[in-house]
């Protein structure tokens, strides 16, 4: 292992949590499945 790692973290709205409580899909009216972003770029934000 060289020390660099890939994390997918997960990003979630409100929106989308209301529309899974009230019994939406959560894929489909959702998107919770495509909640993720690469971790380089949030510590790239987090420098700033």
């Amino acid at each position: 292992m060289t020390g660099k790692s890939i994390y997918l973290l997960p990003v979630v709205f409100y929106s989308q949590l209301m529309a899974v409580a009230f019994g939406m899909d959560a894929k489909k009216d959702a998107a919770l499945d495509q909640n993720t972003i690469k971790s380089a770029k949030l510590e790239a934000l987090a420098r700033k």
